[in-house]
């Protein structure tokens, strides 16, 4: 029962914010400057406080970074086969829409939250550890795969563009000087340590809202047709993925509380940015839209499913 406490309040700031963007409190504008400044301003300073806390951790998790490739590989291989045997036969954008986001997580605006709510500081150590290991197969395997569907082949372009995004991604950027500041040493002062805590602390409630005021709940009125279409994505996401790290992590093992965390984060519904890349990739944009709306809804039910059978609460 407890896991519907625990997200249950995220689900009240989700609503929040999108009816506050309905009621035209907030603008397109406005959750746009939302967005960019969780992205560029809040989630660096709190992605530089956890790595730099787990230091070399991060670079002694051969283990989890295998696990995640390998999870990932997996996941874009049967979503691959399922789509073009079955659910999707004939539509290359819509296939590239299942292949591409068949694991992209909302692990900043939905899964940090969680693990936070659920674990406090302690599971943002360990979600920070997962984000630095992960993010460059995450972000690679993901873009790759998209454009390998929807063109037939993986040009040099796309290669430059996909190093583009990672050289220029905040969070990766963060993420990897908090590591190095820590691995040299690098003295940190009390005073910009706690300014960037208190940045973080921003992060939970500007997330949600901005992940309420991006989606469009209007399409609840024909969510039975969504499910229709979606419902193999849908199983993909919210149950293949996490089931397949859980017992790729079985394999590779890492400590107790950094699996508890992995294993939830791979579990969260689609990432909203799968609908924003999938449409400048040329992919189904409206089939990506409905994803994301599909899987935040039934995140009602499956993030407290998995934090009961993780053992979080």
């Amino acid at each position: 029962m407890f896991g519907f406490f625990l997200v249950m309040p995220l689900m009240i700031i989700i609503i929040t914010g999108n009816v506050l963007r309905v009621r035209g409190f907030y603008s397109a504008q406005d959750i746009s400057a939302l967005t960019k400044t969780l992205y560029w301003v809040i989630l660096p300073p709190l992605l530089f406080r956890t790595s730099y806390s787990a230091g070399s951790e991060v670079l002694k998790q051969p283990n989890l970074l295998l696990a995640c490739t390998l999870c990932y590989l997996i996941t874009v291989l049967v979503t691959l086969l399922i789509s073009l045997k079955y659910t999707h036969k004939g539509d290359i954008k819509r296939t590239a829409v299942a292949v591409f986001a068949s694991f992209r997580s909302n692990n900043l605006y939905l899964g940090f939250p969680v693990v936070q709510m659920a674990l406090g500081e302690a599971g943002l150590h360990e979600a920070s550890i997962y984000i630095a290991v992960s993010t460059i197969p995450f972000q690679f395997i993901s873009l790759a795969a998209g454009e390998i569907v929807i063109s037939g082949r993986l040009s040099s372009d796309g290669i430059r563009q996909i190093v583009k995004k990672l050289c220029t991604n905040p969070l990766l950027i963060s993420c990897i000087l908090g590591v190095a500041a820590a691995v040299v040493k690098l003295p940190i002062h009390f005073f910009f340590f706690f300014t960037m805590k208190l940045m973080g602390g921003a992060a939970t409630a500007v997330a949600l809202l901005a992940l309420g005021g991006s989606l469009d709940l209007s399409c609840l009125s024909r969510i039975a047709g969504i499910m229709k279409e979606t419902w193999a994505d849908i199983i993909i996401k919210l149950v293949f993925v996490p089931v397949i790290m859980y017992l790729l992590l079985q394999l590779f093992p890492v400590s107790p509380e950094l699996f508890m965390v992995t294993v939830m984060l791979t579990s969260m519904p689609n990432a909203v940015n799968c609908f924003i890349l999938a449409k400048g990739m040329g992919m189904d944009g409206k089939y990506a839209a409905d994803l994301v709306a599909a899987t935040t809804l039934l995140g009602i039910l499956s993030i407290p499913a998995w934090a009961y059978l993780l053992g979080m609460v």
